[in-house]
């Protein structure tokens, strides 16, 4: 056998082998991530911008929280969410792709998403604005779908900075956009010569430091989406789409290469220290902008020298926490555990309900007479076994676990 054969074979064995196995790490990482979103969104009403329910005063240890925390936890996700896809894309053709696409992702979105939970977030983003006065069925009858329907098609010059996408459920519309945009590339990529055409860099992000060579796309694209066409300072997490759909392109780059796992968990200190000291200056920035959590997220900001600087700290500081907790997460969680098969496949209900719950728990909570810490904590208390209530009968029936993006339980006889 010639050496270019068994570098083929060797290739196709080393995607087979990594299909069929199951990464515990990334579930945990997963499953993790999930809770970190809710505490992150149970904050939200302490800190700036401005967002559907707010305290009368806010605090500077939760806005540097969230600065921390928005900082990298959606380029996580669509960084999952890109490995993710290439187990998916390995075992379906395009049509199964594409449904199973759908009914994950969209079908939540445009069901229980646009037509029932949204509402009572935006419900009570209405009453607490002063936008909106009455009970929650007269708004859900009336104004919801006339007035404050969370979703748009405004094909305008700055669509992707101004239009609403599902207000935190874009994640869910723009994953599975992504999905089909990307998926000829993937295909393309999946080939065993270009596969072997990517081996040059999957060598060298094996290396110490290495990894960081796939964070250049990333600082380039973040630059170019200049203000005012890319940036939508109230949504997408405090990044700007195209970044995101990089991060997913990412993702699915470093699941096809065989040394994947050995490159991140070889990269985890040195992008652990980059990280933490990345993030210092993020909070510098902070303070710099008046205590909001990014100034390229204001539409109005002029492009400077600092625009430049700030684009490529956010984008290093993003990149090297997503490979720093991926690294460690493949070190010391690859274990199996009997719950987490559970609570991994429940990610998707707990997103597309946490939010909701968060704003209308909160819209009660910030009038109490308490200390800041106090109504975070009663917020966080209160709305997770909501939360959790919620999920059970969600996890239980056919039609709601359809409904919600989950595979159907089978009948046992």
């Amino acid at each position: 056998m010639t050496v270019t054969k068994q570098v083929v074979v060797e290739s196709s064995v080393a995607q087979r082998s990594l299909v069929s196995t199951r990464w515990f790490w990334l579930d945990w990482v997963r499953v993790l991530a999930m809770g970190t979103i809710f505490l992150f969104h149970s904050s939200r009403a302490f800190a700036p911008p401005p967002w559907h329910v707010m305290n009368s005063s806010l605090d500077l240890g939760f806005t540097l929280f969230d600065v921390f925390i928005s900082g990298w936890i959606m380029p996580l996700f669509f960084v999952i969410s890109g490995v993710a896809v290439y187990f998916s894309i390995g075992k379906r053709h395009a049509s199964q792709f594409f449904r199973d696409r759908f009914m994950r992702l969209m079908l939540p979105f445009l069901t229980v998403g646009l037509l029932g939970i949204l509402s009572v977030n935006t419900y009570y983003d209405a009453v607490f604005h002063g936008n909106f006065s009455g009970n929650f069925l007269s708004f859900y009858l009336g104004p919801y779908f006339t007035r404050f329907f969370p979703f748009s098609l405004n094909f305008s010059p700055t669509y992707l900075a101004n239009s609403n996408q599902g207000i935190y459920l874009w994640y869910l519309f723009w994953l599975f956009a992504f999905s089909l945009v990307t998926f000829p590339l993937f295909k393309w990529l999946a080939r065993d010569e270009n596969r072997k055409k990517l081996s040059k860099l999957y060598s060298a992000c094996s290396r110490q430091g290495g990894m960081l060579l796939l964070a250049i796309p990333l600082i380039v694209v973040n630059i170019a989406a200049v203000p005012p066409y890319f940036v939508f300072a109230s949504g997408y997490g405090g990044w700007k789409l195209p970044a995101y759909l990089v991060l997913f392109i990412a993702g699915y780059v470093m699941a096809s290469s065989p040394m994947f796992e050995r490159s991140i968990e070889k990269n985890r200190r040195v992008m652990l220290l980059l990280a933490v000291l990345l993030s210092l200056v993020v909070v510098v920035f902070t303070v710099l902008s008046g205590g909001t959590s990014s100034s390229v997220s204001k539409p109005s900001d002029a492009i400077g020298v600092f625009y430049f600087v700030e684009s490529i700290v956010l984008s290093l500081n993003g990149w090297c926490w997503v490979t720093a907790l991926l690294g460690y997460g493949c070190k010391y969680l690859s274990f199996n555990h009997r719950y987490l098969k559970t609570a991994n496949e429940l990610v998707l209900p707990f997103y597309v309900l946490h939010q909701a719950v968060i704003v209308a728990v909160a819209f009660y909570v910030v009038q109490f007479n308490l200390p800041v810490f106090a109504k975070y904590l009663l917020i966080v208390l209160t709305a997770f076994p909501i939360i959790a209530a919620l999920l059970y009968p969600i996890s239980k029936v056919n039609l709601l676990r359809f409904l919600f993006g989950m595979r159907t339980l089978r009948k046992t006889t």
